[in-house]
């Protein structure tokens, strides 16, 4: 397939909000590699979460880990997420400081939550805790309270709006927007500047992103719909097409999406568990420099019907954000070419 015939119905990916309803964690990894800084460590920068129950855990780390040979960085997290007004939440940083013996560094975390400023650009530091009593379930009893956390009483927000969750190390206390009081890592003031650490945020309003990418069913083929006859059997390979950050839309990445039969349904409504496999390498299909994702499905699983103009494909990234794409199609009767 040309790569004209790409950019003639590529489209701005877009989001739309739906409402989620569970409490069960979702899971994600710090997009700034341990040991490094600067990919999260302002409030421009801070790390996006998206909520698709009440509760997000991140597995992060100030600066380096390991025990010996690396000298400590002032490193600090930040994480944005978009909450309601009235909603509960709280903050808990687990496994800062490690059950002895220990083959990774403790940190003696700092957590914050800073909510809109009444000016542009702007942020006003909600609260803040360095050690909180008692210790709760998820810490070592050898860090005893040095495990930060906000729950007793939980914040309650005040508007509808993104707000910031700021994780440093003692004694690197917040202030507004994101500033801090010292950059000291090392010495007596700072005995555990740098090591991991599990944030657990809860009571966020869950709002689900759903992005709109572009697919194209049966890649390399020349007509404007791709013919299909939903009798045959054999597979529909489907591209899933990268897209660059547009305005508030952010990139499409296809080699990110989980591929799992459960996360990853492509046929007539959308819904339909047809994968078989999906290419382990991606391919620039259509010239953005961005690897796309050929993904194969059950032609009859898909359970498409002789009126279908269109092919349906929903899925999650591996990060949680939710994404649907359709593509043309025509049915044709069996004697046809498929």
């Amino acid at each position: 397939m040309s790569k004209k015939r790409y950019l003639s119905h590529a489209v701005a990916a877009a989001f739309v909000l739906v409402s989620g309803a569970s409490n069960v964690a979702f899971a994600v990894g710090e997009a700034e590699p341990s040991g490094t800084m600067g990919l999260n460590d302002s409030f421009k920068t801070a790390q996006r979460l998206f909520f698709t129950t009440n509760t997000v855990e991140i597995n992060g780390a100030i600066g380096v880990t390991a025990l010996t040979g690396v000298t400590p960085v002032p490193d600090v997290d930040f994480y944005s997420f978009d909450a309601k007004q009235g909603d509960l939440v709280t903050l808990d940083i687990d496994g800062g400081i490690k059950p002895l013996p220990s083959t990774t560094r403790h940190v003696d975390t700092i957590i914050a939550i800073f909510r809109p400023g009444l000016q542009p650009d702007s942020w006003e530091l909600e609260l803040q805790n360095n050690d909180a009593s008692p210790v709760d379930e998820g810490s070592s009893p050898q860090g005893g309270v040095r495990d930060a956390r906000i729950d007793n009483p939980p914040v309650r927000l005040r508007v509808d709006g993104t707000y910031v969750v700021g994780v440093s190390s003692f004694p690197r206390f917040f202030k507004n927007n994101g500033e801090m009081t010292s950059n000291a890592v090392s010495g007596p003031s700072a005995p555990f500047p740098n090591g991991s650490y599990k944030l657990t945020i809860s009571g966020v309003t869950p709002t689900v992103l759903v992005q709109y990418i572009n697919i194209d069913i049966k890649p390399g083929n020349d007509d404007e719909e791709a013919p299909l006859n939903p009798k045959s059997k054999g597979n529909i390979p489907v591209a899933l097409l990268s897209s660059k950050a547009i305005g508030s839309s952010p990139e499409f990445r296809p080699m990110d999406v989980k591929r799992d039969s459960d996360s990853l349904t492509f046929g007539h409504k959308g819904n339909e568990k047809s994968l078989l496999r999906c290419s382990k390498e991606g391919s620039d299909l259509n010239g953005d420099g961005i690897p796309d994702l050929v993904c194969h499905f059950d032609n009859q699983s898909a359970d498409f019907e002789h009126t279908d103009i269109v092919g349906i494909l929903k899925g999650n990234t591996a990060d949680g954000r939710r994404f649907e794409g359709s593509g043309k199609l025509k049915v044709v009767p069996p004697t046809s070419h498929n």
